[in-house]
This record gives C-alpha cells, structure tokens and sequence, in this order.
C-alpha cells in the first residue's frame, strides 16, 4: 500500500469494537499486566478502549470483568479479593473469574436471584511472566508459545512505559530499520549508517533484515528483526547487554498494546535461552519509554529555565523512540506522509498485511499468527539476532536475497 486515504488510515488505526481494526485485534491475546505485581488487589486496565478490572482471586486465578458492578454501579477495581474471587466493596457481590455471581449479600438463604445475572468476563491465562486477555469471540485461539515467553531460560517482564499515540506508530516504528541509523544515534553509536534492507514475509508476521557496513573492522553488522502479529516487535540486539555469551542469542519482545486510539503501553520482555551462559553487565529490560512533552515555549516552562532552546534528547534507546512517537500526531495523518520508493517498502509491506488481515476477518476465516492446534503450538522459535558478518557473507545474503 502506498500512500493511504484518510477513510482507509481510520480503518487501520481505529480500535474500538466494532471499528475493522478493533476487530481484528480482538482475534488476538493481549499483555495486560505483570504476573508478579498483580497479588492481593484488582487493578483497573484499558485494553481495545475497554475498561477493565483485573485481578487474582485467593487461589491464584486470574480473571479479567467488566469493572462496574452489576448491582449498584461501584467500580469493582475497589473491591476485594476473596477466595473464590472478586468481592465489590459497596454491597459485596461476589464474582468469580468468568463473571459468574457468586454471592449478593441482602438475599435470603436459598435466593437464586444471583444466577440470573450475567457479568460480563473475558479469558485470561498467564505465561513468561505476564498476564494475558483476550477480547474476541469464542472459542478463542491458543495463546501463541513464543521461544521469548515459553521457552526453556531466563524469562524478565515489565511494563517499560506509556506512549500518547495510536498503537500503529509504535508499532510500525519496530519495523523500520532505517530510523535506527537517525533516532539511535545516542542509544546505538556504532549503527550510523544507512542499512541495505530486505523485508521477508514470515508464518507470524515480518521480518526485516539489515546490512550495515563497519568499515574500520571490514566487516558488517547484520540484524534480523521480527514484527509478529498482531504487534510484536522482537529482535536481538540483547546480545549488548550480555557479558560472556555464546550458544543461542538472547531476545527481547515489545508488545505495543492499543490501550485505546491515542494511547499505547508498551510491554517488554527479555529471554536468555538456557544454553547461553552469559551474565547481564545491566538491566536485560530499560524502563525508559519516557516522552518528553512537545509544546510551544516549553523550555521557559521548565523550572529552572533551560540556557539553551532545543530538545535534547537521551542517549537511550526506548527514550529515543518514545520522544519521537510523541513528537507525531496522535494518530498519524498518513494520507499526508511521502513515503520513499525504496527505503519504506516495510511499511508498505506492513500495512498490506493488517489490510489482508482485515479482510480475512471481515469474511470470517482467521488472521494470521492464530493458533488452534496444539500440536502446532510447542515452543516457536523466533529468530532474532545481531551479529558481526564478512563482507565475502554479506554479498551471499544479500545476493540470495534478491
């Protein structure tokens, strides 16, 4: 797709339900929260535009309701954690995980009046440290067991920040290895130049390949980066982190989540494959996705004055990205973009495939990446990696790849 019309970038960056997006993704499992903060109190969450009460009931369960009571209307992110579920702070109704009501104080003994309600619930499950839902129609897919969240290693989750823009921004920026050479010039000095591209469609998803030269050393800096759907960036440039490695590269994945149409969460995690025995020299995850506002007159708005007018922008990778996310229209006006005939064939690519992932669900098959059969849902491998390539290698792959 090359430049698109105001109706069709609406298709593909409206969430809600009902919109073509939104449906789309809810034919997906989401990252909602962290496994090992969610503990003895609901939480309140936006996912898809939908508001949510997320919690874990006395035995351990998750669940994920609707968040206003059915009774009464107090929002259920108040209320208390019982062992059968989730208790409403105002009357205490009780519900389970799947919505079902339990309990409404103010009854007689023997009253079934609490069956006739329906509270509505969606499924939740929790894997490689993060807690999952999923919004769309029963029954609902598997939930895809990628190497960076099911495989055999370490395995570090976090929420890394909150961007003030459409989830398609940040998720296009995941698949776009020139910005790299520009936004990163803090966060990664030896990556400047401009890299030869290739973008290769995948089973998931994408994966964009990059050839960058390294003159004083001869040879080539070689990256493979995966964007699987429904918006998962995942590559390997963990390996920096990493002191005393070999065996299997480690990764790491970022879920740009559609928290509604302005706003995205930004979900990471960070897997060291168990035969890789190097030790992290810092943090495997940088919680730095940290925008800085973009207004008029805003340096005589900071207290103390800054000397100098400007941004200055922090040689952090996620920093990088988040200030340039926030600095774009909060749902990028892409019938005004120009894109390059060669350098933006990814977001081409890209966005063909949400649009092709559009119509499928619109005449009622599965997009891709879903998962049913189970026997097809062991540990997927995701092969993302930085590494250092002969010049005689680099004119291999990129021969081959034409």
């Amino acid at each position: 797709m090359d430049k698109l019309t105001k109706e069709q970038n609406e298709a593909l960056t409206q969430v809600g339900k009902g919109t073509p997006m939104g449906e789309l993704l809810r034919r997906y499992w989401w990252p909602v929260g962290i496994s090992a903060d969610l503990q003895d109190r609901p939480t309140l969450i936006r996912l898809l535009g939908e508001d949510l009460v997320l919690f874990r009931d006395g035995a351990g369960r998750v669940g994920v309701l609707e968040p206003i009571c059915s009774h009464r209307r107090a929002n259920l992110c108040i209320g208390n954690i019982d062992s059968r579920g989730l208790r409403c702070r105002y009357h205490g109704w009780l519900y389970d995980i799947n919505g079902k009501v339990l309990h409404t104080p103010g009854e007689p003994a023997g009253s079934k009046f609490h069956e006739t309600i329906t509270h509505l619930s969606y499924p939740a499950q929790e894997l490689g440290g993060l807690v999952f839902a999923y919004l769309g129609p029963k029954p609902a897919p598997l939930l895809p067991r990628f190497d960076f969240i099911a495989g055999e290693g370490e395995h570090f989750a976090n929420i890394t920040g909150f961007a003030n823009c459409n989830w398609l921004q940040c998720v296009e920026n995941g698949m776009d290895p020139l910005h790299v050479s520009f936004t990163h010039q803090g966060g990664f000095s030896d990556l400047h130049d401009e890299p030869d591209m290739r973008f290769e469609q995948t089973e998931y998803g994408i994966v964009h390949k990059a050839w960058r030269l390294r003159p004083k050393e001869g040879m080539y800096n070689y990256r493979e980066h995966h964007l699987l759907m429904p918006g998962i960036s995942a590559g390997g440039s963990n390996t920096r982190r990493l002191e005393g490695a070999s065996g299997t590269p480690p990764t790491s994945a970022r879920w740009s989540v559609p928290v509604d149409d302005t706003h995205t969460m930004n979900v990471r995690v960070a897997y060291k494959p168990a035969d890789n025995p190097g030790r992290y020299t810092q943090s495997p995850i940088d919680i730095g996705w940290m925008p800085i506002p973009i207004e008029p007159y805003r340096e005589y708005k900071v207290r103390p004055l800054q000397p100098k007018l400007g941004y200055e922008l922090p040689a952090v990778v996620s920093t990088e990205d988040a200030i340039v996310m926030d600095s774009m229209p909060k749902v990028s006006d892409r019938e005004k973009e120009n894109l390059l005939p060669t350098g933006d064939a990814g977001m081409r690519q890209l966005r063909a495939m949400y649009w092709q992932a559009l119509e499928t669900v619109r005449a009622g098959g599965d997009p891709p990446a879903t998962i049913r059969d189970p026997a097809k849902n062991q540990v997927i491998t995701i092969a993302s990696y930085e590494r250092l390539i002969s010049a005689e290698e680099y004119r291999r792959m990129t021969q081959a790849a034409v």
